[in-house]
Protein backbone atom coordinates (compact mmCIF):
# COMPACT_ATOMS: atom_id res chain seq x y z
CA UNK A 1 0.00 0.00 0.00
CA UNK A 2 1.41 3.42 -1.00
CA UNK A 3 2.24 6.02 1.62
CA UNK A 4 -0.51 8.26 0.25
CA UNK A 5 -3.16 5.55 0.64
CA UNK A 6 -1.95 4.68 4.15
CA UNK A 7 -2.11 8.35 5.12
CA UNK A 8 -5.63 8.64 3.62
CA UNK A 9 -6.84 5.50 5.46
CA UNK A 10 -5.35 6.75 8.73
CA UNK A 11 -7.12 10.12 8.39
CA UNK A 12 -10.41 8.38 7.64
CA UNK A 13 -10.07 6.17 10.68
CA UNK A 14 -9.34 9.19 12.83
CA UNK A 15 -12.37 11.01 11.45
CA UNK A 16 -14.64 8.03 12.07
CA UNK A 17 -13.19 7.48 15.52
CA UNK A 18 -13.89 11.11 16.47
CA UNK A 19 -17.39 11.08 14.98
CA UNK A 20 -18.16 7.77 16.70
CA UNK A 21 -16.56 8.62 19.99
CA UNK A 22 -19.78 8.90 21.96
CA UNK A 23 -20.13 6.48 24.90
CA UNK A 24 -22.86 4.38 23.31
CA UNK A 25 -21.49 4.36 19.78
CA UNK A 26 -19.72 1.50 18.09
CA UNK A 27 -16.09 2.49 17.54
CA UNK A 28 -14.08 1.22 14.59
CA UNK A 29 -10.57 0.76 15.95
CA UNK A 30 -8.80 -0.93 13.05
CA UNK A 31 -9.14 -2.08 9.44
CA UNK A 32 -6.52 -2.57 6.77
CA UNK A 33 -8.77 -1.16 4.03
CA UNK A 34 -11.88 0.98 4.00
CA UNK A 35 -14.05 1.91 1.01
CA UNK A 36 -17.48 3.23 0.07
CA UNK A 37 -19.99 2.04 -2.52
CA UNK A 38 -22.44 4.95 -2.73
CA UNK A 39 -22.73 4.57 -6.51
CA UNK A 40 -24.98 1.55 -5.90
CA UNK A 41 -26.94 3.28 -3.15
CA UNK A 42 -25.17 1.47 -0.32
CA UNK A 43 -24.83 3.67 2.73
CA UNK A 44 -22.10 1.78 4.56
CA UNK A 45 -18.34 1.46 4.65
CA UNK A 46 -16.68 -1.71 3.45
CA UNK A 47 -13.90 -2.84 5.80
CA UNK A 48 -11.36 -5.56 5.08
CA UNK A 49 -8.40 -7.05 6.92
CA UNK A 50 -8.08 -7.48 10.71
CA UNK A 51 -11.19 -5.44 11.40
CA UNK A 52 -11.68 -4.50 15.05
CA UNK A 53 -14.65 -2.78 16.70
CA UNK A 54 -15.16 -1.69 20.27
CA UNK A 55 -18.45 -1.09 21.99
CA UNK A 56 -18.15 -0.18 25.65
CA UNK A 57 -16.33 -3.11 27.31
CA UNK A 58 -16.61 -5.50 24.35
CA UNK A 59 -14.04 -5.99 21.56
CA UNK A 60 -15.25 -7.45 18.24
CA UNK A 61 -12.98 -8.84 15.50
CA UNK A 62 -13.58 -10.13 11.96
CA UNK A 63 -11.97 -10.49 8.52
CA UNK A 64 -14.34 -8.04 6.85
CA UNK A 65 -17.43 -5.99 7.67
CA UNK A 66 -20.12 -3.64 6.46
CA UNK A 67 -20.18 -0.72 8.88
CA UNK A 68 -23.45 1.25 9.12
CA UNK A 69 -22.05 4.14 11.14
CA UNK A 70 -25.25 6.20 10.91
CA UNK A 71 -27.22 3.26 12.37
CA UNK A 72 -24.47 2.37 14.89
CA UNK A 73 -24.32 -1.23 13.62
CA UNK A 74 -22.29 -3.56 11.42
CA UNK A 75 -22.31 -6.93 9.62
CA UNK A 76 -19.17 -8.99 10.24
CA UNK A 77 -17.84 -11.85 8.09
CA UNK A 78 -15.13 -14.48 8.55
CA UNK A 79 -13.39 -15.42 11.79
CA UNK A 80 -15.74 -13.30 13.87
CA UNK A 81 -14.75 -13.03 17.52
CA UNK A 82 -16.14 -11.15 20.52
CA UNK A 83 -14.24 -10.68 23.79
CA UNK A 84 -15.97 -9.34 26.90
CA UNK A 85 -14.66 -9.94 30.41
CA UNK A 86 -14.22 -13.74 30.77
CA UNK A 87 -16.49 -14.49 27.81
CA UNK A 88 -15.29 -15.17 24.27
CA UNK A 89 -17.53 -15.88 21.28
CA UNK A 90 -16.52 -16.96 17.76
CA UNK A 91 -18.59 -17.54 14.60
CA UNK A 92 -18.62 -17.33 10.80
CA UNK A 93 -20.86 -14.25 10.55
CA UNK A 94 -22.32 -11.73 12.98
CA UNK A 95 -24.63 -8.72 13.00
CA UNK A 96 -24.38 -6.24 15.84
CA UNK A 97 -26.67 -3.31 16.67
CA UNK A 98 -25.05 -0.87 19.08
CA UNK A 99 -28.36 0.87 19.84
CA UNK A 100 -30.24 -2.22 20.97
CA UNK A 101 -26.98 -3.97 22.00
CA UNK A 102 -28.23 -7.15 20.29
CA UNK A 103 -25.73 -9.46 18.63
CA UNK A 104 -26.91 -12.02 16.05
CA UNK A 105 -24.38 -14.76 15.43
CA UNK A 106 -24.75 -17.32 12.65
CA UNK A 107 -22.73 -20.31 11.50
CA UNK A 108 -20.50 -22.34 13.79
CA UNK A 109 -20.98 -20.14 16.85
CA UNK A 110 -18.91 -21.06 19.90
CA UNK A 111 -19.35 -19.16 23.19
CA UNK A 112 -16.85 -19.79 25.98
CA UNK A 113 -17.19 -18.55 29.53
CA UNK A 114 -14.66 -19.96 31.97
CA UNK A 115 -14.80 -23.76 31.71
CA UNK A 116 -18.15 -23.69 29.87
CA UNK A 117 -18.51 -23.95 26.07
CA UNK A 118 -21.72 -23.38 24.10
CA UNK A 119 -21.83 -24.54 20.48
CA UNK A 120 -24.68 -23.67 18.07
CA UNK A 121 -25.29 -22.51 14.47
CA UNK A 122 -27.78 -19.83 15.50
CA UNK A 123 -27.32 -17.53 18.49
CA UNK A 124 -28.72 -14.15 19.53
CA UNK A 125 -26.93 -12.42 22.37
CA UNK A 126 -28.63 -9.62 24.31
CA UNK A 127 -25.94 -7.56 26.01
CA UNK A 128 -28.39 -5.42 28.00
CA UNK A 129 -29.87 -8.45 29.74
CA UNK A 130 -26.58 -10.34 29.33
CA UNK A 131 -27.92 -13.61 27.97
CA UNK A 132 -27.67 -15.71 24.82
CA UNK A 133 -30.54 -17.42 23.03
CA UNK A 134 -30.58 -20.17 20.41
CA UNK A 135 -33.55 -21.82 18.69
CA UNK A 136 -32.01 -24.25 16.21
CA UNK A 137 -30.17 -26.67 18.45
CA UNK A 138 -27.30 -26.12 20.85
CA UNK A 139 -24.71 -28.00 22.92
CA UNK A 140 -23.49 -26.76 26.31
CA UNK A 141 -20.41 -28.49 27.74
CA UNK A 142 -18.48 -28.21 31.00
CA UNK A 143 -16.22 -30.71 32.84
CA UNK A 144 -19.20 -31.30 35.18
CA UNK A 145 -22.03 -31.58 32.61
CA UNK A 146 -23.05 -31.99 28.97
CA UNK A 147 -26.39 -30.58 27.72
CA UNK A 148 -28.05 -30.63 24.29
CA UNK A 149 -31.42 -29.08 23.41
CA UNK A 150 -33.41 -27.49 20.60
CA UNK A 151 -33.87 -24.13 22.36
CA UNK A 152 -31.65 -22.59 25.01
CA UNK A 153 -31.06 -19.47 27.10
CA UNK A 154 -27.67 -18.87 28.71
CA UNK A 155 -26.84 -16.14 31.28
CA UNK A 156 -23.03 -15.81 31.58
CA UNK A 157 -22.94 -13.63 34.72
CA UNK A 158 -25.21 -15.86 36.84
CA UNK A 159 -24.26 -19.07 34.98
CA UNK A 160 -27.93 -20.04 34.88
CA UNK A 161 -29.29 -21.73 31.74
CA UNK A 162 -32.75 -22.65 30.47
CA UNK A 163 -33.36 -25.35 27.86
CA UNK A 164 -36.47 -26.50 25.99
CA UNK A 165 -37.43 -29.26 23.57
CA UNK A 166 -35.53 -32.55 23.30
CA UNK A 167 -33.29 -31.75 26.26
CA UNK A 168 -30.68 -34.32 27.30
CA UNK A 169 -28.28 -33.62 30.15
CA UNK A 170 -25.35 -35.79 31.28
CA UNK A 171 -23.67 -35.08 34.61
CA UNK A 172 -21.56 -37.61 36.45
CA UNK A 173 -23.64 -40.77 36.84
CA UNK A 174 -26.88 -38.90 36.03
CA UNK A 175 -28.73 -38.58 32.73
CA UNK A 176 -31.79 -36.32 32.40
CA UNK A 177 -34.22 -36.49 29.49
CA UNK A 178 -36.84 -33.75 29.63
CA UNK A 179 -38.87 -31.14 27.76
CA UNK A 180 -37.72 -28.19 29.89
CA UNK A 181 -34.63 -27.80 32.09
CA UNK A 182 -33.19 -25.05 34.26
CA UNK A 183 -29.55 -25.52 35.26
CA UNK A 184 -27.46 -23.50 37.72
CA UNK A 185 -23.72 -24.04 37.28
CA UNK A 186 -22.89 -22.41 40.63
CA UNK A 187 -25.09 -24.76 42.68
CA UNK A 188 -25.08 -27.65 40.18
CA UNK A 189 -28.87 -27.86 40.61
CA UNK A 190 -31.04 -29.03 37.70
CA UNK A 191 -34.78 -28.30 37.66
CA UNK A 192 -37.03 -30.12 35.19
CA UNK A 193 -40.54 -29.20 34.05
CA UNK A 194 -42.94 -31.33 32.05
CA UNK A 195 -42.64 -35.09 31.41
CA UNK A 196 -39.08 -36.01 32.42
CA UNK A 197 -36.93 -39.03 33.21
CA UNK A 198 -33.84 -38.89 35.43
CA UNK A 199 -31.51 -41.88 35.17
CA UNK A 200 -28.87 -42.71 37.77
CA UNK A 201 -26.89 -45.85 38.55
CA UNK A 202 -28.78 -46.10 41.88
CA UNK A 203 -32.28 -44.99 40.80
CA UNK A 204 -34.61 -43.79 38.04
CA UNK A 205 -37.11 -40.94 38.42
CA UNK A 206 -40.26 -40.30 36.38
CA UNK A 207 -41.54 -36.78 37.05
CA UNK A 208 -43.22 -33.65 35.71
CA UNK A 209 -41.53 -31.28 38.16
CA UNK A 210 -38.36 -31.84 40.16
CA UNK A 211 -34.97 -30.46 41.04
CA UNK A 212 -31.83 -32.48 41.70
CA UNK A 213 -28.14 -32.03 42.36
CA UNK A 214 -26.27 -34.66 40.36
CA UNK A 215 -23.02 -34.17 42.27
CA UNK A 216 -24.33 -34.54 45.83
CA UNK A 217 -27.22 -36.76 44.60
CA UNK A 218 -30.01 -35.06 46.50
CA UNK A 219 -33.21 -33.54 45.21
CA UNK A 220 -36.89 -32.76 45.62
CA UNK A 221 -39.65 -34.33 43.50
CA UNK A 222 -43.21 -33.07 43.11
CA UNK A 223 -46.56 -33.96 41.49
CA UNK A 224 -46.51 -37.66 42.38
CA UNK A 225 -43.14 -38.34 40.84
CA UNK A 226 -42.03 -41.99 40.86
CA UNK A 227 -38.57 -42.91 42.20
CA UNK A 228 -37.45 -46.47 41.38
CA UNK A 229 -34.33 -47.78 43.09
CA UNK A 230 -31.99 -50.32 41.53
CA UNK A 231 -33.32 -52.97 43.93
CA UNK A 232 -36.75 -52.61 42.30
CA UNK A 233 -38.46 -50.65 45.08
CA UNK A 234 -40.71 -47.80 43.94
CA UNK A 235 -41.81 -44.64 45.75
CA UNK A 236 -44.32 -41.92 44.90
CA UNK A 237 -45.92 -39.02 46.79
CA UNK A 238 -47.08 -35.44 46.40
CA UNK A 239 -43.55 -34.45 47.40
CA UNK A 240 -40.37 -36.52 47.82
CA UNK A 241 -36.99 -35.48 49.20
CA UNK A 242 -34.06 -37.84 48.68
CA UNK A 243 -30.35 -37.83 49.40
CA UNK A 244 -27.95 -40.23 47.74
CA UNK A 245 -25.21 -39.43 50.26
CA UNK A 246 -27.25 -40.25 53.37
CA UNK A 247 -29.61 -42.74 51.64
CA UNK A 248 -32.56 -40.89 53.22
CA UNK A 249 -35.94 -40.52 51.53
CA UNK A 250 -38.79 -38.39 52.91
CA UNK A 251 -42.28 -38.39 51.39
CA UNK A 252 -45.24 -36.09 52.04
CA UNK A 253 -48.86 -36.51 50.90
CA UNK A 254 -50.28 -39.80 49.59
CA UNK A 255 -46.90 -41.47 50.10
CA UNK A 256 -46.58 -44.96 48.63
CA UNK A 257 -43.54 -47.26 48.59
CA UNK A 258 -43.53 -50.71 46.98
CA UNK A 259 -40.66 -53.20 47.33
CA UNK A 260 -41.04 -56.13 44.93
CA UNK A 261 -38.01 -57.91 46.35
CA UNK A 262 -39.58 -58.25 49.82
CA UNK A 263 -43.18 -58.27 48.54
CA UNK A 264 -44.11 -55.42 50.85
CA UNK A 265 -45.39 -51.89 50.54
CA UNK A 266 -46.09 -48.84 52.70
CA UNK A 267 -48.47 -45.90 52.39
CA UNK A 268 -49.31 -42.89 54.54
CA UNK A 269 -49.41 -39.12 54.79
CA UNK A 270 -45.71 -38.93 55.70
CA UNK A 271 -42.88 -41.44 55.41
CA UNK A 272 -39.20 -41.34 56.38
CA UNK A 273 -36.82 -44.12 55.42
CA UNK A 274 -33.12 -44.81 55.11
CA UNK A 275 -31.10 -47.60 53.55
CA UNK A 276 -27.93 -49.28 54.78
CA UNK A 277 -29.27 -50.35 57.20
CA UNK A 278 -32.84 -50.19 56.04
CA UNK A 279 -35.26 -48.60 58.50
CA UNK A 280 -38.03 -46.03 58.58
CA UNK A 281 -41.45 -44.99 59.81
CA UNK A 282 -44.82 -43.95 58.37
CA UNK A 283 -47.49 -41.82 60.05
CA UNK A 284 -50.88 -40.37 59.14
CA UNK A 285 -53.18 -43.03 57.69
CA UNK A 286 -50.18 -45.34 57.78
CA UNK A 287 -50.54 -48.72 56.13
CA UNK A 288 -48.25 -51.69 55.52
CA UNK A 289 -49.07 -54.12 52.70
CA UNK A 290 -47.74 -57.66 52.44
CA UNK A 291 -48.43 -59.28 49.08
CA UNK A 292 -46.08 -62.24 49.47
CA UNK A 293 -49.19 -64.43 49.19
CA UNK A 294 -50.33 -63.84 45.59
CA UNK A 295 -53.87 -64.88 46.48
CA UNK A 296 -54.34 -62.63 49.50
CA UNK A 297 -52.73 -59.27 50.32
CA UNK A 298 -52.48 -58.35 53.99
CA UNK A 299 -53.05 -54.71 55.05
CA UNK A 300 -51.93 -53.41 58.46
CA UNK A 301 -52.76 -49.95 59.82
CA UNK A 302 -51.55 -48.09 62.88
CA UNK A 303 -51.10 -44.49 63.99
CA UNK A 304 -47.39 -45.15 63.39
CA UNK A 305 -45.72 -47.95 61.47
CA UNK A 306 -42.00 -48.58 61.88
CA UNK A 307 -39.76 -51.04 60.11
CA UNK A 308 -36.11 -51.92 60.27
CA UNK A 309 -33.63 -54.35 58.81
CA UNK A 310 -33.23 -57.44 60.98
CA UNK A 311 -29.98 -57.38 62.98
CA UNK A 312 -29.87 -61.17 62.63
CA UNK A 313 -30.46 -61.46 58.87
CA UNK A 314 -30.09 -58.31 56.75
CA UNK A 315 -32.36 -59.80 54.07
CA UNK A 316 -35.25 -59.89 56.59
CA UNK A 317 -37.33 -57.12 58.15
CA UNK A 318 -39.00 -56.33 61.44
CA UNK A 319 -42.30 -54.45 61.43
CA UNK A 320 -44.03 -52.60 64.28
CA UNK A 321 -47.51 -51.00 64.10
CA UNK A 322 -48.97 -48.90 66.93
CA UNK A 323 -51.33 -47.51 68.19
CA UNK A 324 -54.92 -48.51 67.17
CA UNK A 325 -53.64 -51.31 64.98
CA UNK A 326 -55.98 -53.03 62.53
CA UNK A 327 -55.24 -55.85 60.08
CA UNK A 328 -57.22 -57.02 57.08
CA UNK A 329 -56.82 -59.89 54.64
CA UNK A 330 -59.38 -62.09 52.99
CA UNK A 331 -58.79 -64.95 55.44
CA UNK A 332 -57.83 -63.08 58.58
CA UNK A 333 -58.64 -59.80 60.33
CA UNK A 334 -57.31 -58.40 63.60
CA UNK A 335 -57.38 -55.45 65.94
CA UNK A 336 -55.23 -54.43 68.90
CA UNK A 337 -53.17 -51.68 70.41
CA UNK A 338 -49.99 -52.82 68.68
CA UNK A 339 -48.59 -55.46 66.37
CA UNK A 340 -45.11 -56.67 65.48
CA UNK A 341 -43.92 -58.92 62.68
CA UNK A 342 -40.48 -60.52 62.96
CA UNK A 343 -39.66 -62.00 59.55
CA UNK A 344 -36.73 -64.11 60.80
CA UNK A 345 -39.10 -65.93 63.19
CA UNK A 346 -42.08 -65.73 60.82
CA UNK A 347 -43.96 -64.37 63.84
CA UNK A 348 -46.86 -61.93 64.08
CA UNK A 349 -47.59 -60.71 67.63
CA UNK A 350 -50.68 -58.68 68.61
CA UNK A 351 -50.95 -56.98 72.03
CA UNK A 352 -53.28 -54.57 73.79
CA UNK A 353 -56.79 -56.07 74.04
CA UNK A 354 -56.22 -58.03 70.81
CA UNK A 355 -58.91 -59.71 68.76
CA UNK A 356 -58.39 -61.98 65.76
CA UNK A 357 -61.03 -63.11 63.30
CA UNK A 358 -59.91 -66.27 61.50
CA UNK A 359 -62.52 -67.73 59.18
CA UNK A 360 -65.74 -67.54 61.24
CA UNK A 361 -64.00 -67.58 64.64
CA UNK A 362 -63.43 -64.62 66.95
CA UNK A 363 -60.27 -65.17 69.01
CA UNK A 364 -59.19 -63.00 71.93
CA UNK A 365 -56.55 -63.14 74.67
CA UNK A 366 -53.96 -61.04 76.43
CA UNK A 367 -51.45 -61.74 73.63
CA UNK A 368 -51.94 -63.44 70.27
CA UNK A 369 -48.99 -64.87 68.37
CA UNK A 370 -49.33 -66.16 64.80
CA UNK A 371 -46.50 -68.21 63.30
CA UNK A 372 -46.41 -68.26 59.51
CA UNK A 373 -44.98 -70.69 56.98
CA UNK A 374 -44.64 -70.05 53.26
CA UNK A 375 -46.34 -66.68 53.80
CA UNK A 376 -49.46 -68.28 55.29
CA UNK A 377 -50.56 -68.80 58.93
CA UNK A 378 -49.23 -72.10 60.27
CA UNK A 379 -50.17 -72.08 63.96
CA UNK A 380 -51.00 -69.58 66.69
CA UNK A 381 -50.54 -69.20 70.43
CA UNK A 382 -53.02 -67.27 72.60
CA UNK A 383 -51.68 -66.47 76.08
CA UNK A 384 -53.80 -65.24 78.97
CA UNK A 385 -57.63 -65.29 78.96
CA UNK A 386 -57.87 -67.19 75.70
CA UNK A 387 -61.42 -67.06 74.30
CA UNK A 388 -62.79 -68.39 71.00
CA UNK A 389 -66.34 -67.64 69.82
CA UNK A 390 -68.35 -68.73 66.77
CA UNK A 391 -71.89 -67.55 66.09
CA UNK A 392 -74.28 -70.33 65.06
CA UNK A 393 -77.49 -68.27 65.04
CA UNK A 394 -78.92 -65.15 66.60
CA UNK A 395 -77.82 -65.15 70.23
CA UNK A 396 -76.41 -68.68 69.82
CA UNK A 397 -72.61 -68.87 70.14
CA UNK A 398 -70.13 -71.73 70.32
CA UNK A 399 -67.57 -70.75 72.95
CA UNK A 400 -64.37 -72.06 74.47
CA UNK A 401 -62.01 -70.36 76.90
CA UNK A 402 -59.04 -71.08 79.14
CA UNK A 403 -55.66 -69.75 80.26
CA UNK A 404 -54.00 -70.33 76.88
CA UNK A 405 -54.65 -71.95 73.52
CA UNK A 406 -52.82 -73.21 70.44
CA UNK A 407 -54.50 -73.25 67.07
CA UNK A 408 -53.36 -74.97 63.89
CA UNK A 409 -54.10 -73.95 60.31
CA UNK A 410 -54.60 -75.96 57.16
CA UNK A 411 -53.64 -73.56 54.42
CA UNK A 412 -55.43 -70.35 55.41
CA UNK A 413 -58.13 -72.09 57.47
CA UNK A 414 -58.14 -72.81 61.19
CA UNK A 415 -58.30 -76.63 61.41
CA UNK A 416 -58.25 -77.36 65.16
CA UNK A 417 -57.54 -75.65 68.45
CA UNK A 418 -56.24 -76.89 71.81
CA UNK A 419 -57.51 -74.96 74.85
CA UNK A 420 -55.44 -75.52 78.01
CA UNK A 421 -55.74 -74.57 81.66
CA UNK A 422 -59.23 -74.57 83.19
CA UNK A 423 -60.70 -75.01 79.74
CA UNK A 424 -64.46 -74.57 79.37
CA UNK A 425 -66.51 -75.06 76.23
CA UNK A 426 -70.12 -74.41 75.32
CA UNK A 427 -71.05 -76.04 72.02
CA UNK A 428 -74.30 -76.13 70.02
CA UNK A 429 -74.36 -79.68 68.67
CA UNK A 430 -76.13 -80.30 65.35
CA UNK A 431 -77.02 -83.37 63.33
CA UNK A 432 -76.11 -84.02 59.70
CA UNK A 433 -79.02 -81.80 58.64
CA UNK A 434 -77.81 -78.84 60.74
CA UNK A 435 -80.64 -79.34 63.21
CA UNK A 436 -79.86 -78.49 66.83
CA UNK A 437 -79.73 -81.60 68.98
CA UNK A 438 -78.43 -80.03 72.19
CA UNK A 439 -76.05 -77.68 73.95
CA UNK A 440 -72.88 -79.31 75.23
CA UNK A 441 -71.13 -77.80 78.29
CA UNK A 442 -67.69 -79.19 79.16
CA UNK A 443 -64.86 -78.45 81.60
CA UNK A 444 -61.33 -79.85 81.66
CA UNK A 445 -57.63 -79.07 81.78
CA UNK A 446 -57.42 -79.48 78.01
CA UNK A 447 -60.05 -79.46 75.30
CA UNK A 448 -59.39 -79.95 71.59
CA UNK A 449 -61.82 -78.47 69.09
CA UNK A 450 -61.87 -79.60 65.46
CA UNK A 451 -63.39 -77.47 62.73
CA UNK A 452 -64.97 -78.48 59.44
CA UNK A 453 -65.93 -75.94 56.76
CA UNK A 454 -64.91 -73.16 59.17
CA UNK A 455 -67.39 -74.40 61.83
CA UNK A 456 -66.77 -76.21 65.12
CA UNK A 457 -67.43 -79.84 64.30
CA UNK A 458 -66.45 -81.83 67.39
CA UNK A 459 -64.69 -81.58 70.75
CA UNK A 460 -62.13 -83.98 72.15
CA UNK A 461 -61.87 -84.06 75.95
CA UNK A 462 -59.21 -85.45 78.28
CA UNK A 463 -60.30 -88.35 80.54
CA UNK A 464 -60.64 -86.11 83.57
CA UNK A 465 -62.93 -83.72 81.75
CA UNK A 466 -66.58 -83.50 82.70
CA UNK A 467 -69.52 -82.17 80.81
CA UNK A 468 -73.25 -82.13 80.32
CA UNK A 469 -75.54 -82.10 77.30
CA UNK A 470 -78.60 -79.86 77.56
CA UNK A 471 -81.58 -80.62 75.32
CA UNK A 472 -82.60 -77.77 73.00
CA UNK A 473 -84.19 -74.95 74.94
CA UNK A 474 -83.39 -76.46 78.35
CA UNK A 475 -80.15 -74.61 79.14
CA UNK A 476 -80.80 -71.53 81.34
CA UNK A 477 -80.40 -68.22 79.48
CA UNK A 478 -77.92 -66.86 82.02
CA UNK A 479 -75.60 -69.82 81.40
CA UNK A 480 -75.46 -69.54 77.61
CA UNK A 481 -72.53 -67.11 77.69
CA UNK A 482 -69.30 -68.06 79.46
CA UNK A 483 -67.61 -65.66 81.85
CA UNK A 484 -65.65 -63.04 79.89
CA UNK A 485 -67.85 -63.37 76.79
CA UNK A 486 -67.47 -60.29 74.54
CA UNK A 487 -68.78 -60.47 71.00
CA UNK A 488 -66.83 -57.81 69.05
CA UNK A 489 -68.19 -58.37 65.59
CA UNK A 490 -68.87 -54.64 65.05
CA UNK A 491 -65.13 -53.97 65.34
CA UNK A 492 -64.23 -56.40 62.54
CA UNK A 493 -62.87 -54.76 59.36
CA UNK A 494 -64.84 -56.06 56.38
CA UNK A 495 -62.57 -54.56 53.70
CA UNK A 496 -59.16 -52.90 53.51
CA UNK A 497 -60.73 -49.43 53.79
CA UNK A 498 -62.20 -50.36 57.19
CA UNK A 499 -58.77 -50.51 58.81
CA UNK A 500 -58.73 -46.69 58.79
CA UNK A 501 -62.09 -46.32 60.56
Amino acid sequence: MSLLKQTYLFLLLCIFAVSAGKADNVILEHSETLSFDKEHGRDYQILRGNVRFRHEDALMFCDSAYFYDTNNSFDAFGNCRVVQDTMTMTSNTMFYDGNTRIMKVRGGAVLKNGSMTLTTDWLDFYRDANYGYYADGGHLVDPQFDIVSKIGYYYPSSKVSFFKKDVVMLSGETKIVTDSLKFNQNTNVSSVYGPSTIYHTDYTIETTYAWTNSQTRYGHLYNHSVLTRKDGSKMTADSIYFSGETNIVEMWGDALAIDDSSHTGFSGDYAWMQNNPSHGHIVGKACMMDFSNPDDTMYVHGDTIKFRQSPVDTTKRELYAYYHMKLFSNDMQAKGDSMSYIETDSLIRIDGNPVLWANDSQITGDTIKIFTKNNKPDWMHIRGNAFVIQQQAIDCFDQINGREAKGYFDGSYLEHLDMMGNAISLYYAQDDYNKLIGINYCEGQKLSIFLNNKKMDRIKMTPESKGKMYPPGKMPENERKLKGFNWRDEEKPLCKEDIFK
